[in-house]
């Protein structure tokens, strides 16, 4: 393991511990797996969970990669979750992951590039599997496979090159939304600018869904975390957001009134009336753990 990725661990570890969580660092065979390394956050158990492969040439990159995941949930970057009460499939948990990876892979790339240390083979690989095998361009699909062409790009751009001539031909529609996600996402600099991106992606795919005679809802569906201005920190809760209940749901949830989505869930037992007072007393920065 190099100086940059030793670097790199034990700043994660000792910006976990500061914020009350632990990193755990697991070695295994991913090769079944969907990623070959991965990274889960447990808020109940305040855990970091990173999972590498046990045998792999870049172990140290992919560990990279993940550790660089991990700080940008400490620094405050927007997650994308689900409420255990609101019916979510596979599809809905691969897409509002797809998405949360790129606002952040925009900017994990770069930074492995800077360090020096990058999992070249492992991203050769994907694009030839990835955009060698794209779904058909007049399906739905045509935007997972937006999802995977903004992915490979950021990957390594040289690479992509070689096969975007035809891929703009074979899968116009897929090519045009893949441009589109990544004007995007160029507008990715913070925690707060990658959750705008990230909301505005949320009502590209809508639109798009909605062409393929799908309706689909993100606000619905998601929970988006909150990632606040430093001039916001001082405001009271309830300036930005409220608490409310939703229709045939028993959980509480806290709502940001300016763009209507859902930023966390608590429990149904909690006292609803004293968690409203509670919003109307308390600073956001003490109230998200911001300070």
């Amino acid at each position: 393991m190099n100086d940059s990725i030793n670097k790199q661990l034990e700043m994660i570890k000792s910006m976990a511990i500061s914020k009350g969580y632990h990193l755990n660092i697991i070695e295994r065979d991913t090769s079944k797996e969907k990623g070959t390394g991965s990274h889960y956050v447990d808020y109940a158990l305040k855990k970091i969970e990173i999972v590498i492969p046990v045998d792999h040439e870049e172990k140290d990159a992919i560990l990279l990669h993940e550790l660089i995941h991990a700080e940008f949930f400490l620094t405050g970057f927007p997650r994308i979750n689900r409420s255990s009460e609101i019916k979510c499939d596979e599809s809905d948990t691969d897409l509002f992951s797809s998405i949360e990876d790129l606002s952040q892979h925009v900017l994990l790339y770069p930074k492995m590039n800077e360090l020096k240390v990058m999992h070249e083979k492992e991203n050769i690989n994907f694009l030839k599997k990835r955009l060698t095998n794209l779904y058909p361009d007049n399906s739905a699909g045509f935007i997972k496979n937006s999802f995977t062409l903004v992915d490979s790009f950021y990957r390594n751009s040289d690479e992509f090159l070689k096969y975007e001539p035809d891929i703009r031909k074979t899968h116009p529609n897929s090519y045009q939304l893949y441009r589109k996600l990544k004007r995007v996402l160029s507008t990715v600099k913070s925690p707060p600018t990658a959750r705008q991106a990230i909301i505005r992606i949320f009502e590209i795919v809508e639109k798009e869904f909605t062409h393929c005679k799908v309706k689909y809802d993100f606000k619905e569906k998601c929970i988006l975390t909150p990632a606040l201005l430093k001039a916001h920190h001082q405001l009271f809760v309830s300036e930005l957001f409220e608490i409310v209940k939703r229709p045939k749901l028993k959980n509480i949830y806290l709502k940001e009134i300016r763009t209507g989505y859902y930023v966390k869930v608590f429990s149904s037992t909690i006292d609803f009336q004293k968690e409203k007072e509670t919003i109307k007393l308390e600073r956001c920065g003490k109230y998200f753990g911001l300070n």
